[in-house]
């Protein structure tokens, strides 16, 4: 049986889909794109006082359409919108493969990092999905996006609702792994898309997100600078060789001591997947989470695999192993023993005092050892909360 042109053109457009009309029920919409969760959120109370659940949203498109993200809600199971994301900012929060900015082009894939948060007397609905609000173009004979043609089957404009994620148990409550003044929370948690929050990982086949909660601990001296003198020389910065704490009792259960120092500057040299840690250890602190420090200096773990060890115990020593461009602490909590193959889990240390969070033209100031500038925001006395961006701390 021979086809006419126009349905064996869609044939090709839509691949194997099922046809509109009676095959769909009028709460069903034929969305071009497919969506779901990474993993589902465990809460967290911030140090902005708001309960955040911060989860990823893998799109696919398996179309020949391009496919624009015009709007991204979460909702709870009534409809009723929690938190929305569109133009720039939804932009700046969705990490494309193929494509740019809100775009997905004919077989391309991407993820959008969701932040939904909620204040104080707010209490999370048990499940949140995702209402998705999107716009079909065709590729021209160019091969860029072009309007539908006015008996395309479907309509330019859609949304639909799905995605649905489960609102996982409470943030593991730990103690710090550092003690001193001026500790600076590099590439935090939650509403920016950070080494540490777009790192998308894939193991076996699986995406991870291990690092979904770490931070990169450095620490300013008592003028706001995080080293001073020759920038590429460790002894330049003063907390290099800072004693690492256990953040709780747990036993040794990953360890790995064979990176030498790198040379502090913008690139790191010879990483690998053996080493890309540098000097490490995983602490299996019980619940099914696992307490990881990166990056300490060579032969300065104090304990093997095996070992018990106590809240406040020092393991190592802060170094600039591995992956590490200047000497600093990466710490973060998962759901397994190994640092990649895992999903990150959200943490809150027992107690803390905040300076506040550094100013936007700070970032550049932390690179060329100038002093910083620190916005009051968030600033007083927290307890049972995780530290947000760029937050700077003081421990007892």
């Amino acid at each position: 049986m021979r086809f006419p042109p126009q349905l064996a053109a869609l044939a090709v457009l839509l691949f194997a889909s099922p046809a509109p009309g009676q095959s769909l029920k009028p709460d069903e919409v034929f969305s071009s794109i497919a969506m779901r969760p990474v993993s589902d959120p465990d809460p967290v109370l911030g140090a902005d006082g708001r309960t955040h659940l911060a989860y990823e949203l893998l799109v696919v498109n398996p179309s020949k359409l391009f496919i624009t993200l015009d709007k991204v809600e979460a909702v709870d199971g009534a409809g009723r919108s929690l938190a929305a994301i569109d133009a720039d900012r939804l932009a700046a929060m969705t990490t494309l493969y193929a494509g740019a900015g809100r775009t997905l082009p004919p077989g391309g894939s991407g993820v959008v990092f969701m932040d939904v948060s909620f204040g104080k007397g707010e209490t999370p609905p048990p499940r949140v999905l995702a209402r998705v609000t999107a716009t079909r173009q065709i590729a021209g004979p160019d091969g860029k996006p072009a309007a539908l043609p006015k008996d395309f089957p479907f309509p330019a404009a859609f949304s639909f609702t799905g995605a649905p994620v489960a609102i996982g148990k409470p943030a593991v409550l730990i103690a710090s792994p550092l003690k001193g003044r001026g500790w600076v929370a590099v590439n935090g948690c939650c509403d920016a898309i950070t080494s540490h929050r777009g790192a998308v990982m894939t193991v076996n086949g699986q995406l991870r997100i291990p690092e979904r909660f770490a931070i990169d601990w450095v620490k300013l001296d008592d003028a706001g600078r995080i080293y001073t003198g020759d920038g590429a020389k460790l002894a330049s910065y003063g907390y290099y060789g800072a004693p690492i704490h256990a953040a709780a009792d747990g036993v040794v259960v990953n360890l790995y001591n064979g990176a030498d120092e790198q040379v502090p500057g913008p690139e790191a040299k010879g990483i690998n997947a053996d080493n890309i840690g540098g000097n490490m250890l995983v602490v299996d602190i019980g619940g099914g989470a696992y307490a990881f420090y990166a990056h300490l200096q060579r032969d300065s773990l104090k304990v093997k695999l095996g070992d018990r060890v106590k809240t406040g115990q020092v393991l190592g020593l802060l170094g600039n192993t591995g992956n590490s461009t200047a000497p600093h602490l990466h710490f973060h909590v998962m759901d397994g023993p190994s640092p990649l193959n895992a999903n990150g889990l959200p943490f809150v240390l027992t107690r803390f005092a905040s300076r506040g969070v550094l100013a936007p033209e700070s970032d550049d100031a932390l690179e060329t050892g100038e002093p910083v500038k620190i916005d009051p925001r968030l600033a007083g006395e927290h307890q049972r909360e995780l530290p947000l961006n760029n937050e700077v701390v003081d421990f007892d």
